[in-house]
């Protein structure tokens, strides 16, 4: 699960890492039956990007979560709680209409830096 797609990108300025349009999808792109399963593998690939620039998701400065709908997002939130509890990043959750995969109900964005 969390496998990179072709969506996703990781953007490094300085000493600021930024991971934009990560999925919790598969990489056949299949999806968790859960919505938090899906998030918390969209973290784990996530992390494992932080980890290339000797950064953790502790250093997160901020996260938006990108989801079809609203409803869903109590799912996710106690997986981004639990995974982030250290950083207290400022979130941003976006409703959106669709994403490339019609498979992928989440996608995740962070910027994290190694200093506040």
């Amino acid at each position: 699960m969390g496998e990179p797609s072709r969506h996703e990108t990781v953007t490094v300025y300085g000493d600021e890492v930024t991971c934009t349009d990560f999925n919790g999808l598969g990489p056949s792109g299949e999806r968790p039956q859960r919505l938090s399963e899906e998030c918390q593998a969209a973290l784990d690939a996530i992390s494992q990007e932080l980890a290339k620039h000797d950064l953790t998701l502790d250093q997160t400065r901020h996260i938006a979560a990108m989801l079809r709908e609203g409803d869903g997002f109590s799912q996710c939130q106690s997986t981004l709680g639990d995974a982030l509890a250290g950083a207290r990043p400022t979130l941003t959750l976006r409703i959106v209409q669709g994403f490339p995969d019609a498979n992928q109900r989440i996608a995740l964005s962070l910027i994290a830096s190694p200093s506040p």
